[in-house]
Formats: structure tokens, C-alpha cells, sequence
């Protein structure tokens, strides 16, 4: 049998284009065994080679340079089968897959499982098998159930451009459709176009925009040949899709069935009501297991003590079973009955109740549960992780702390001593498997609200958090993977004067890729089982890491990861002159603590400071880090706060400790990184001028223009391995402090970004415009991070009337509360801008509607990142069955996406 392949493909020089696929002859995926092709014409390469016959095969295109690169085309691989027909020749005509096309987001399963799911009939046109055949395709996603894709052309056998002879094509392999059409009679050359076509009406929907499509000939010569003929994109002339969503935590929903708290099952009805509106995304805060210390302070969703496990506050009770003792059960379900009254989420109350309920449950079924075929099946695949996630449970319970490293025995994770720790034989094994029974119901609740939501058309976002807690299950069982020594955070910027420590161990990523990100991989896949879109919080962390050292705990004692920290020659040429003593270790004097410390100074000088020269001090070696301040005040707490006097003395105290102007790398101490923000110390202010200005130099290369290389080929390597991990649709939040490169590699890998319209990406404008979203993005009004637009609008009277004259256009007086005809003006700006999606909080939605909305516009904020520990508990303050009745909300809502073009069918 002859194969040939034939392609467009504009090279450089030293370019050169390979066929590689899956069988012995095209190379089986060893691209030092590709099939080398010609270059025939200018941009038009060919390969024509003589294979004995086969019944199918996988191919893809790369290319090849003189430097040993390799790029490969974009997308899954290609595809022949000849497994019911025998041809002695057989002809490929493909058009090459740029990783550049916008629409290649398309295809992922956000799309081809939820959006535009479609159960593939294969009824509407066979494959021929014989004889002359031209097998006609072409990919596209963006089609649902409603419509197929079909072919007219210029001939009787392509339907002589006669809608009601249209050639419907194939979708058993959707999103690729195609026909066979009998090339025996056939007339070259042909002119066609592809249509979306409604099979039942027998009529076009849409005719694709552009020139008409050529084949001008068959080629082949044997009387046996097949013709593939691969066409990539139709050329929609609405142009590009664009969806609306709704952001709002789990925790948040509010339903009449809620147990305190807003559960998995609840977001049935969020879908029930974003469905009737027209919304298409439900953006979720992340949903992991975060039980580490057993109070409120574990509903920081972020934290997550497990990258597997889900929370088990998110279960509800009546869909595990009732307990045998009826009144005991009643007691149960007014006590969350009572707690789900209340006006924010009781977090602890949650937890407490429900732990108990589960315990009480797991005994009475336990004989019957742990011999059910579902529990065996759900066990044997989740096993790897199920396993050492129970035992962690247990040990924390046991030792009453989640810090792995105080656990005696276990603090060092061993498999064979989990192993016999978990053997059902063990006396303490109800304790172990009541986390398996949990993490049953949670994935079974979980998985049925996730197939609701497929089932309607509502794609399920979540967020991934970009580290796990330090006492975690992943930090236990695979050490190796986490610098436990330094902790994630975010630098201080101009919106964030502190920045964020966020207390997650950084990651060992050199280790991570040598077995190829498995760990990311498995979670990727774990999380592809719930959900079909995913935003990678921080993702500039893929890049470099904030890395705080252990030993600190405010950001601006961070440094970069990875980095090229400066050598003392550097610093010098650089014109400064180098006191290492000096710059490098805590500058303290007596003339500026009386701003720190005020009337506690002389205290602060007799108990936590060293005089060693005339007015100039060390930090006692008790308090010479920040995390020995922290551990040190701990003893002054009163009912968990800290007196005004301690608090002043430790914030001066760790004033103190950072008053350095280059931190030494930790891993190699002759090296030095300039202290982010150091123009804000008292130790700059005493340089002279012409110090000062080489450090504002050296500072603004150091931060803004040295790394930008690394920094790109270091998300290169790991961003491209978690996309080739699972279908799902991958965002990310590059919000902050970011280099120019993130923008640029998110747009290359087809990861969609945030635009947010208060935190532009230009710092040279105060205000985004939405209509300047770039297509692969989000626009939104606010994140979780953030005030709600009502509460923005408040805190700054003279902020908001620029906003209102120049953004939102209007003139006259400023209304000093958002009216919501604002709200409605905001959120329609939004509505119709160019970027893909359009996702807002309820709050801000609910915004619009002067009687729906809450009044309470402050505890509708979920998060404030600058407060260490955060009470998460912001909860709707309308039940859901209220809002999916509120018809004049709703009816405003869904006409104002109707009309903005983000609510059509294809």
C-alpha cells in the first residue's frame, strides 16, 4: 500500500518537516525516527512512502531545526482507519495545527462534554470501503445537539449547493466530522463549503463565512484509493464564542435544605438557576480537605491539608442515611436546621456536628459498607491516596495536631508502618475507615451534582490552590516534593502594601520533574473526575516563587525562586559600596524607635535589644527572627488577641528584623538579593544620594528586567506538562506583581487570564476597560480577594466619581452609594467585552436589583488577604428557592445576556 502525506507549512532556515506516528513504519513516537518530508513547493511539503497494508495508525507533524528544537504541532493526534475497507493507496491532505489559534480552547472538554455535548449517532453517513473514495473532514467543537456540521458544494454528489441535499457528516469521532463521498463519477475540481444544519428541518443554520473550499483533484491512481481530505476550522461568521458565570463558593450557597453550610448537593439548584439565565460557568473556591486545627481557622479553603480528599463539611447528612435511633437523628437535623438559619456560616458548629453525626452513621453501617461492591470499586481506585489520607486523619485526631513532625512514631511516614497501622485487623480501625466511608459520600455527592451539571450545560470551574499546608498529607507522605524550610508568598505591590505570606512549604520542582509531574498529574486527574475547567491560583508561581524563608513570616522578606542573585562584584560595579555588616544584618538605631515603639521605647530597648556602639543596636538572639517574635508574644494572648501594647511592640519588632537592604540566598552565601520595597527602610533613607540612586537602579534591573528569561523557560517546562494532563479548560489568576513573560506564555499555552477592572494589568491606567480584554480571558468586576463592587464604590468617595465620569461615562453628581443602575451599567460593560467569558460574584450580580440585594454590603467580602487569619464565612443571604423565583431579577439578568451575545448555541 502507498502512503503520502501532504501539509502546508512556512518554514525558516534550517527548518525541516517529519511525519511521526504510531505504527513500525511511521517511527512508533520516536521523533529520532521520524519520517523526514520534502519540501516540493514553497511552503507545501510532501511524503510518499510504501508500507504494507494496515488497519489504522496515529500520526502528528513536527518540526525539526538545526539546533536539535523541536516543535510540534498543536492537538491530539491524527487519526486513520482503514479497519473495514482494503485501499492500495491512500492520500492524506492535512493543513497544519497552530498552537496560536484562539479556538483551539475549544476543545476542551468544557466544551465537547458540557457546552456542546452531543451523544454521537454515527447514523448519518457510513464510511465507503471500496473503490474511489474521498474521505472529507474537519474539526469543529462548537456545535451542540441541536445541529449537525454538513457539506454543500458545487456538484450532484456534494448537493449541488441544495440545502435539503446537504451531505450531513459523520460525528461518531466528534468534534471531527466527516464524509465519505464516492470519487469514481466525481468531477474535479470541487468548490464547497461547510454548514451548521438542522438534520430534522433539513435546512442550513449557518453557512460558514469566507471563499468557497478547493479540491482540485483526486490524485490518486490505483482503482482502490482513499483521498483524506482534513480541513481544521469552520469559519463561523457570528465570530468567536463568548459565556457568562457566576462565582460563588460552596460554602456560600444557602438553600432550605443547607445543613449551616452550603453542601454538594446544593449546587443542583445553582445550576437549576444559572441555566435559566443563561449562564454557561459556576466558578468555585476550592473544595479540599483543610481540618488542621479543628476551629474556625480551617476555613481557609486555600490551606488544604489534602491535594485529594474533599471536606467533609460539604456532605450532607439526609443523602448519607438516617441514624436507627429516630430521635437522635431529629436532633441532628434541628441542630443544622438552627445553624442554617444563621446569617454566616457557623464553620466549627459545621464541623462539630457533622463529625459526630458521621462517626454514629460509620458504626451502624459499617459490617454492611465495607463489603459493598460501590465502597470496593471506589477503594480500589482511589487506594493509592485513600489510605495514607485516613491514617493522617487518625494520627491527627490521636496526637491532636496536624503537625506531622510531633508524631513520635509516625512523624516520619513509612508505607509498611501505615500499612499495619491500617490493617482492618487493628482494634483502632472503625477510626481509620470512617475516612473512607466520609470520602464515599462526598465523592458520590460530588460526582452526581457534577453529572447535573454536564447534563444542563453548566461547566464546574474550581480553583486549584498553588501550594498545600505544611502539615499536610502530600508534606508527610512525599517530603521530597516541598522545601519545607521556606513558604509561598506574594511580594508587597501597589495594591497590596504587605503582601501575602501564604504558609505553603515552596515546591522541589526539580524533583517534581523527574518523574514527570506525577503528583500534579494525579491531582489534575483526580480533580478532571468533578469538574471540567480549573483556575491555577497564583500562577505566576509556575514561573518563580515568592519564597519566604521559614524562619520569617513577612513577605517582604522574601526572594525570588528561581533566580540569579547578585555577587559582591555585581553589587559594586553596580556603584555601590559594599558593607556586608551593615547591609545585611538588621540596621537599628536610636533615633527612629521612638516612631516604632513610641512610649514603650526604653522597654523595648531594656528587654529585646543589645546596644553595642552609640546608638546603634543588635535584636537579642531571643528575637533576632520573626518567627521567634511571633512564638514569643503567643504568651500575651487574652481570649486569642494580643494587647494594644504587645501588638505595637512586635509590629516594631519585626520592623526591626527586616530593616535590611539585601538578604543572603540560602543557598549560597556569597550571594545577595536586594530586600523587595527596601526604599521604604530606614536604612536606605541614610545612604547618601548617589547610593540611593545605583540602588534604584541595580533594584529596578534585579526585580523587573534580569529574570524575565528564565522565568519564561522555567514556566515553559512545567505548564505545557499539567495541560497535557487532562482535558479540562486551565485559566489562571495573574493578578499582582508579574513579569512581563506571564501574559505572553499564558496567551502562547491557550490559558485563559483575568481581567479585572479596578486591578488593571497597564499600570499606566487607573481603571480597565472591558472592551480591552484580550479573547483568551476573563473579565469580572471583583474575586474573592476583593470588596464587592457596592463595598469598592463606599470606600473611596473621589475614586469612585473618576470611575463614573471616565469609565462608566456619565456626568453630573456622583451618587456616594452604588445605585443599581451602576451596578447594572458595570456589569453590562462587562457583558460585552471581547473576552471569552464574563464571570461575576453573586453579590455583584445581585448589585443590580435595588430589593434583592443584601444591606449589609460589608459581610458580603469573603476574604481580606492582608488579615494572617481569615474568618471565611460569607454565606447568601437569600435562600436559593427565593432567588430562582425572583422573575424580575432573573428576567433582567438572562435579557442582558441574551442580548450580549453570550448565551447562543454555537
Amino acid at each position: 500500500m502507498r502512503v503520502s502525506f501532504k501539509i502546508d507549512y512556512q518554514t525558516v532556515w534550517g527548518q525541516r518537516l517529519y511525519v511521526l506516528g504510531s505504527r513500525p513504519e511511521f517511527g512508533e513516537w520516536n521523533p529520532d525516527r521520524a519520517l523526514e518530508m520534502k519540501n516540493i513547493y514553497p511552503g507545501e511539503w510532501e511524503l510518499i512512502i510504501k508500507v504494507e497494508d494496515l488497519d489504522s495508525w496515529d500520526y502528528k507533524y513536527l518540526v525539526k531545526d538545526d539546533d536539535g528544537g523541536v516543535l510540534w504541532e498543536w492537538g491530539g493526534n491524527r487519526h486513520v482507519d482503514l479497519s473495514k475497507g482494503k485501499f492500495d493507496e491512500v492520500r492524506i491532505r492535512d493543513f497544519w495545527r497552530t498552537s496560536q489559534d484562539v479556538e483551539n480552547t475549544l476543545f476542551h472538554s468544557a466544551f465537547t462534554r458540557v457546552l456542546m455535548q452531543r451523544k454521537p449517532s454515527g447514523k448519518s453517513q457510513k464510511q465507503l470501503h471500496t473503490g474511489r473514495v474521498l474521505r472529507v473532514q474537519v474539526h469543529v467543537p462548537r456545535v451542540n445537539h441541536r445541529y449537525n456540521i454538513a457539506l454543500l458544494g458545487n456538484r450532484p454528489e456534494l448537493g449541488a449547493w441544495k440545502e435539503r441535499d446537504a451531505l450531513v457528516m459523520d460525528d461518531s469521532r466528534f468534534p471531527l466530522w466527516s464524509v465519505d463521498i464516492d470519487a469514481s463519477e466525481l468531477e474535479f475540481p470541487l468548490e464547497f463549503k461547510y454548514v451548521v444544519y438542522d438534520e430534522r428541518e433539513r435546512k442550513v443554520i449557518s453557512w460558514e463565512d469566507g471563499n468557497n473550499r478547493v479540491i482540485r483533484d483526486f490524485v490518486c491512481k490505483e482503482d482502490n484509493s482513499l483521498k483524506v481530505h482534513t480541513d481544521e476550522k469552520f469559519r463561523f461568521p457570528i465570530g468567536v464564542w463568548r459565556g457568562a458565570g457566576v462565582a460563588l463558593p460552596v460554602f456560600s450557597i444557602r438553600t432550605e435544605k443547607s445543613g449551616g453550610i452550603g453542601e454538594f448537593p446544593d449546587l443542583r439548584m445553582l445550576v437549576d438557576w444559572a441555566k435559566k439565565n443563561g449562564l454557561k460557568m459556576i466558578q468555585l473556591l476550592p473544595v479540599n480537605e483543610t481540618v488542621a486545627t479543628q476551629s474556625w481557622i480551617d476555613s481557609y479553603p486555600y490551606k488544604v491539608i489534602s491535594a485529594m480528599a474533599l471536606h467533609p463539611v460539604y456532605a450532607n447528612i439526609e443523602l448519607m442515611g438516617d441514624l436507627k435511633d429516630g430521635k437522635v437523628m431529629q436532633d441532628f437535623r434541628e441542630q443544622l436546621y438552627e445553624l442554617n438559619q444563621m446569617e454566616s456560616v457557623p464553620y466549627e458548629e459545621v464541623h462539630r456536628i457533622k463529625s459526630r453525626y458521621f462517626k454514629l452513621l460509620f458504626d451502624q453501617e459499617m459490617e454492611t459498607f465495607l463489603n459493598d461492591r460501590d465502597f470496593l470499586l471506589f477503594f480500589a481506585e482511589n487506594k493509592e491516596w485513600l489510605v495514607p489520607y485516613a491514617a493522617f486523619c487518625y494520627l491527627r485526631d490521636q496526637n491532636k495536631t496536624a503537625a506531622h513532625r510531633m508524631w513520635k512514631k509516625y512523624a516520619i511516614y513509612r508505607p509498611e508502618e501505615i500499612q499495619q497501622l491500617c490493617d482492618p485487623s487493628q482494634k483502632h480501625y472503625p477510626d481509620i475507615a470512617v475516612h473512607y466511608f466520609i470520602q464515599y459520600h462526598l465523592d458520590r455527592q460530588l460526582r452526581d451534582a457534577s453529572n447535573y451539571a454536564r447534563k444542563n450545560g453548566i461547566v464546574l470551574k474550581i480553583d486549584i490552590p498553588i501550594g498545600v499546608s505544611p502539615d499536610s498529607v502530600e508534606t508527610w507522605t512525599h517530603p521530597e516534593l516541598f522545601n519545607l524550610e521556606e513558604q509561598i508568598g506574594a511580594p508587597p505591590n501597589e495594591d497590596d502594601d504587605m503582601g501575602q505570606n501564604l504558609g505553603y512549604p515552596t515546591y522541589n520542582w526539580e524533583r517534581m520533574a523527574y518523574d514527570g509531574y506525577d503528583w500534579w498529574r494525579k491531582r489534575l486527574l483526580k480533580l478532571a473526575s468533578w469538574f471540567d475547567a480549573y483556575r491555577l491560583a497564583h500562577v505566576v508561581g509556575f514561573f518563580r516563587t515568592w519564597a519566604i524563608p521559614s524562619s520569617q513570616t513577612s513577605a517582604d522578606m522574601g526572594h525570588f525562586v528561581p533566580s540569579f542573585p547578585l555577587t559582591r562584584d555585581e553589587i559594586i560595579d553596580a556603584g555601590i559600596h559594599f558593607i556586608e555588616e551593615r547591609m545585611t544584618r538588621p540596621f537599628i538605631r536610636e533615633y527612629f524607635l521612638w516612631d516604632l515603639f513610641g512610649d514603650y521605647t526604653d522597654e523595648v530597648k531594656n528587654r529585646y535589644l543589645e546596644e553595642y556602639g552609640s546608638g546603634k543596636y543588635n535584636l537579642r538572639p531571643e528575637v533576632d527572627t520573626q518567627r521567634k517574635i511571633a512564638v514569643h508574644f503567643e504568651q500575651f494572648k487574652k481570649d486569642g488577641n494580643l494587647p494594644d501594647k504587645e501588638t505595637r511592640m512586635m509590629e516594631g519588632l519585626n520592623s526591626l528584623v527586616s530593616e535590611v537592604l539585601f538578604l543572603r540566598d540560602p543557598y549560597d552565601k556569597y550571594k545577595f538579593h536586594p530586600r523587595i520595597r527596601l526604599q521604604d527602610t530606614y536604612s536606605f533613607i541614610n545612604l547618601d544620594e548617589e547610593t540611593r540612586y545605583s540602588f534604584e537602579q541595580l533594584y529596578v534591573d534585579y526585580f523587573y528586567k534580569r529574570h524575565e528569561d528564565l522565568w519564561r523557560d522555567n514556566a515553559m517546562v512545567k505548564l505545557p506538562a499539567l495541560l497535557r494532563t487532562s482535558d479540562m479548560m486551565a485559566f489562571g489568576d495573574d493578578l499582582g506583581m508579574n513579569p512581563d513573560c506571564v501574559q505572553q506564555v499564558l496567551k502562547e499555552l491557550g490559558i485563559l487570564t483575568l481581567e479585572v477592572q479596578r486591578r488593571p494589568h497597564d499600570t499606566e491606567v487607573e481603571f480597565g476597560h472591558p472592551s480591552d480584554a484580550p479573547y483568551l480571558s476573563v473579565c469580572t468586576t471583583s474575586s474573592h480577594d476583593m470588596t464587592t463592587i457596592r463595598g469598592w464604590w463606599e470606600e473611596d468617595y473621589e475614586r469612585s466619581s473618576r470611575f463614573f465620569h471616565t469609565l462608566l461615562g456619565h456626568a453630573g453628581e456622583v451618587p456616594h452609594f452604588m445605585e443599581p443602575w451602576i451596578a447594572r451599567d458595570i456589569i453590562n460593560q462587562h457583558l460585552w467585552s471581547p473576552a471569552m467569558w464574563a464571570i461575576f460574584p453573586l453579590q455583584d450580580l445581585l448589585a443590580m436589583d435595588g430589593e434583592l440585594r443584601w444591606e449589609k454590603i460589608w459581610n458580603e467580602r469573603i476574604n481580606i488577604p492582608g488579615i494572617t487569619y481569615y474568618y471565611w464565612r460569607y454565606r447568601m443571604h437569600l435562600k436559593m428557592e427565593e432567588l430562582l423565583h425572583s422573575d424580575s431579577f432573573n428576567h433582567a439578568l438572562s435579557k442582558m445576556i441574551e442580548q450580549s451575545g453570550r448565551n447562543n448555541d454555537y
